[in-house]
């Protein structure tokens, strides 16, 4: 079995219709893209017929919107529909559901769905730890998670280290659940102040990027132990994600090149059968 990862283009560096995408991506070495799921029928069928000729992996990326419970209930349930349907079969379906602000019991109901989804539709269906988001922050996804026991999540670190404003080594039980449930990783280093530092080369970040690598370690040992191939987007991205520089607005570190960087860094390290530790 192949074990080493593979590793996923996103559309910030080069957006355009999917043929575009995917043939750029892998041109750059990519093993596939992650993408939005199209709005468009039509945009729909072009994604999947591209996946299908080029043989690249695909995952997606679906959003609840912004709307209140019973919206992004519905918006959630019907997007996941039409995916099952597509013949598509992507790796994942990573879901930006919910909002940090709702009560505990709508959340609850969110988390149900999406459990009962990925069973309904035998998607793999995960949901991003992302600020905003239903699993905002680490101590706060910890006792949604502890709620629902197969709610699975596309781990990005990053975010729950802004929101703690540290590199979370004093919430130990929340990062041993995400590990535990992680099921794909958004790979981008971030520091208590930003979801993404400017040179991941700089011994200014060595910290942080050592925290995510010790996170990631664990996922991919993991996941490997289960049999099952590690996945990653490498995800840095333009301003504002990106530190701009203040001449231009553009960012200090383009995002394009950083990603190939980080996808040298991810084939590197897991290249043999076990993390580096």
């Amino acid at each position: 079995m192949m074990t080493h990862p593979l590793v996923l283009m996103n559309d910030w560096a080069a957006p355009g219709p999917a043929p575009m995408l995917i043939d750029t991506a892998l041109a750059r070495g990519f093993d596939g893209v992650e993408v939005w799921w199209p709005k468009s029928p039509a945009a729909q069928s072009e994604l999947a017929r591209a996946s299908l000729a080029t043989g690249a992996a695909v995952s997606l990326l679906v959003s609840g919107g912004e709307g209140d419970l019973a919206t992004q209930r519905r918006l959630l349930a019907s997007q996941l529909r039409a995916i099952a349907d597509s013949g598509l079969n992507p790796l994942h379906v990573t879901l930006h559901a919910g909002r940090d602000h709702w009560p505990s019991h709508h959340l609850d109901h969110l988390a149900e769905d999406v459990v009962a989804e990925r069973f309904r539709t035998g998607l793999d269906v995960l949901v991003e730890t992302h600020r905003a988001r239903m699993l905002p922050s680490a101590h706060e996804s910890e006792r949604l998670l502890r709620r629902h026991p197969d709610l699975r999540i596309t781990l990005d670190l990053s975010h729950w280290i802004v929101v703690a404003e540290s590199l979370l080594g004093d919430q130990p039980s929340a990062i041993d659940l995400a590990v535990e449930r992680a099921d794909h990783v958004h790979a981008r280093f971030g520091h208590p102040q930003s979801p993404q530092i400017d040179d991941p080369d700089s011994p200014r970040w060595a910290a942080a990027v050592d925290r995510h690598l010790e996170c990631w370690d664990r996922v991919v040992d993991r996941l490997r132990d289960l049999g099952r191939r590690p996945t990653f987007l490498a995800e840095f991205g333009p301003t504002d994600y990106a530190t701009p520089d203040p001449r231009t607005g553009g960012p200090l570190g383009g995002p394009a090149e950083l990603n190939l960087w980080m996808t040298r860094l991810l084939r590197d390290r897991y290249a043999k059968g076990s993390a580096i530790v």
